[in-house]
């Protein structure tokens, strides 16, 4: 049904084409022909309907203006010397970082900040320590939904291992006024020059504007009310009222195969959950967003990117709620996907060893891993895609369409921090800690100062020396070092998404009782 549901989804007006009966029709005969006979009355009865998987994508989302904006601001950090390219470590050289928040990032301990709503003065510029988290208080809003404390205790006991002990991607606070229209908030977006790169920002604030309503939508679709949609849970082990294939016999026979089986039929259903859905306002809010600007490339000598692994974004630190991704540019690559996949929780209502019934009713056979793939999105030029972040992604493999000649993609991705809990820190408390810009900072007033200015008057030496002090500072890191804690940040996460596939998406299906 997933698959079904993204294929007309995916067909252009489609809610123009879904209006009209006929075509409705013939959609309905495409989708029959395509399914197995044997399967036909169990997946194509009346009460059934595609569930909503709170991923929303569009094709029109970005005006062509503003896309020509952005792709001309993104040229100033494209067309640089090779040497000051910034290809992403392990990359094999395909993947072009211009914005990420890895370099830069907010190391614990070492990043300083003001401390809020106090003068800006070196005696209140201050190191940044990790807050103090509880396992279950680390989850975002939504992610309380997929971790149920009724039945994932386990879980719960192993959150801080989900949580940095020394880093975060630092967010830049962005104001939302009533019509839904994006403002910096911040001084500056990390890893992005406030001044050179001015264009940039501009078409950043537009897209992230155009992305408000889809964000909202995102969000209400993840805290939509599922109430009344399950049967309430009994007490563990009770399942005095499951009656799921044998009809009126009180235990499973003993060879299930002799006997005909009555499978219920769905409930009508009446769009109760289409009701329920309310948009999550982020208008008249200060939210937090975290930039990324990438390209992949390839070559005629490097003809094939090998796709990403699967992962959400970001550690419990950041408190992302949802992902934004418009692909604003691609050329002479294969069609690529990003897909989608869920942890889900073992079912605590049937018998022992009841193979069929789970094979029937879930696809999932025992022993293997409790997930549910959600399908996956075609992400091509011009596409604006977005997700809760509670759903797991990996983006496919992708190679030259023409081997002969090179190809690139290019996206910008915006990474939403929950709104609903408190600020983490940001660019508006944190300074730039580029130590280039710091130094480029000074030459600049140097070199504007006048004639009476006392910078006018200090000798080579003394400037040189003021140089060295802010190097000395412990509020700004050279390149190399950024570098160096870029590493050790990456190593985390990766440590932390094998994990979390380990305890939370690739935990084993069995019925078998122990």
């Amino acid at each position: 049904m997933n698959a079904l549901s993204w294929a007309l989804h995916s067909k252009e007006d489609w809610q123009r084409k879904a209006a009209d009966p006929k075509i409705r029709a013939k959609w309905y005969e495409e989708a029959v022909s395509q399914i197995d006979e044997d399967d036909e009355d169990e997946l194509m009865t009346e009460g059934m309907r595609a569930c909503s998987e709170a991923i929303w994508y569009s094709d029109r989302l970005i005006q062509d203006d503003v896309l020509q904006r952005l792709k001309s601001a993104a040229k100033a950090l494209e067309d640089v010397p090779d040497s000051e390219k910034d290809w992403h470590p392990g990359s094999d050289d395909q993947v072009l970082d211009l914005i990420h928040p890895s370099l830069y990032c907010l190391v614990y301990g070492r990043t300083h900040a003001y401390l809020p709503n106090e003068p800006r003065t070196a005696a209140n510029l201050l190191p940044v320590h990790r807050p103090p988290t509880t396992r279950f208080e680390s989850l975002t809003s939504s992610e309380h939904a997929m971790y149920d404390k009724r039945f994932n205790e386990r879980l719960l006991a192993q959150l801080d291992d989900f949580v940095s002990e020394d880093f975060c991607w630092m967010p830049s606070d962005f104001a939302v006024d009533s019509d839904g229209v994006v403002a910096l908030a911040s001084p500056y977006i990390n890893n992005l020059h406030p001044v050179k790169h001015q264009s940039l920002y501009r078409a950043i604030e537009e897209i992230l504007t155009a992305f408000i309503p889809m964000f909202e939508r995102v969000l209400g679709d993840a805290n939509l009310d599922m109430s009344g949609r399950n049967a309430p849970y009994g007490p563990i082990g009770s399942r005095g009222y499951v009656n799921c294939i044998w009809d009126n016999l009180r235990e499973e026979p003993e060879d299930p195969r002799s006997f005909p089986k009555t499978l219920p039929e769905a409930m009508e259903y009446e769009g109760q959950l289409e009701e329920g859905f309310k948009p999550v306002p982020l208008r008249g809010m200060t939210i937090q967003c975290i930039i990324k600007l990438a390209n992949i490339h390839l070559t005629p000598e490097n003809p094939q990117y090998d796709g990403g692994s699967w992962h959400i974004e970001g550690m419990a630190n950041e408190g992302i709620v949802a992902s934004g991704i418009y692909y604003y540019d691609e050329e002479n690559l294969t069609q690529s996907k990003l897909a989608f996949r869920s942890p889900v929780g073992d079912p605590h209502y049937h018998f022992q060893n009841d193979h069929e019934c789970q094979v029937m009713l879930y696809d999932i056979d025992n022993n293997t891993n409790c997930v549910q793939d959600l399908g996956a999105v075609i992400t091509k030029a011009g596409r604006a895609l977005s997700w809760p972040n509670l759903y797991q992604h990996r983006v496919s493999p992708i190679e030259l369409a023409d081997p002969s000649k090179p190809g690139h993609r290019k996206i910008l991705a915006i990474f939403l921090v929950d709104p609903t809990k408190a600020l983490i820190p940001s660019a508006s408390d944190v300074p730039p800690q580029q130590a280039e810009w710091a130094v480029d900072a000074f030459e600049e007033a140097w070199a504007s100062a006048g004639p009476r200015s006392v910078l006018s008057a200090l000798p080579l030496e003394l400037r040189d020396m003021i140089k060295e002090e802010i190097l000395a500072s412990g509020t700004v890191m050279t390149l190399k070092e950024a570098e160096d804690y870029r590493l050790e940040l990456m190593e985390e996460r990766t440590s932390s998404i094998k994990y979390h596939n380990e305890v939370v998406s690739e935990r084993t299906f069995n019925m078998c009782e122990h």
